[in-house]
């Protein structure tokens, strides 16, 4: 962390962030963006990161807040539109995650996003097997982030047959799901 009034410009501290993370330096990152977010608040990324580093910390209120603002100024970051509506579902705000998931509607019908997003709500209404079929083809079509189909993977694994008597859960906020790795080139999407 700077010591000595030295001020970035928004990249330095995304980038910083990011390799705090990477290092698991949950302290030094949130540093980072709260100080790039005072300098810089009208920027999306920093918000949604600040956000998504709440997330996995387990600071769920403060990443919902973070997570609204940075949509509230672009609202075409729709990975944090995504992570949103995720973080709501799985804190059981399922109104609220559909909501925000509206969001996503901007972008075409078969991008991944949208079927990730189509495939929890079937999941969250224990459609199964719509909820499988709509993920796979998520999983098909997601070409910007492996961590993502990672995570989409690992949920697909968990999603009980229809034949079963079991019910499933809503996605728990755990691990992988809140690292704000869904991007390209150490920033956001």
């Amino acid at each position: 962390m700077p010591t000595n009034n030295t001020v970035f410009d928004r990249d330095e501290y995304l980038h910083l962030a990011i390799e705090a993370v990477r290092r698991g330096d949950h302290g030094a990152a949130l540093g980072y963006l709260k100080e790039g977010g005072g300098h810089y608040p009208d920027d999306a990324r920093i918000a949604y990161m600040l956000g998504a580093e709440y997330a996995q910390i387990g600071l769920m209120d403060r990443a919902e807040a973070e997570m609204s603002r940075a949509i509230e100024v672009d609202p075409t970051l729709y990975t944090a539109c995504f992570q949103l509506g995720l973080l709501q579902l799985t804190q059981a705000k399922v109104d609220a995650a559909t909501d925000t998931w509206l969001g996503l509607d901007a972008l075409p019908a078969g991008h991944a996003l949208r079927l990730f997003r189509d495939g929890l709500q079937a999941l969250a209404a224990d459609r199964n097997s719509e909820a499988r079929s709509l993920i796979q083809t998520g999983l098909s079509a997601n070409d910007f982030s492996p961590d993502l189909n990672r995570d989409m993977e690992n949920l697909l694994a968990r999603i009980p047959d229809d034949s079963a008597d079991d019910t499933a859960e809503p996605p728990e906020a755990s691990g992988h799901v809140w690292l704000n790795a869904y991007q390209s080139n150490d920033q956001p999407n």
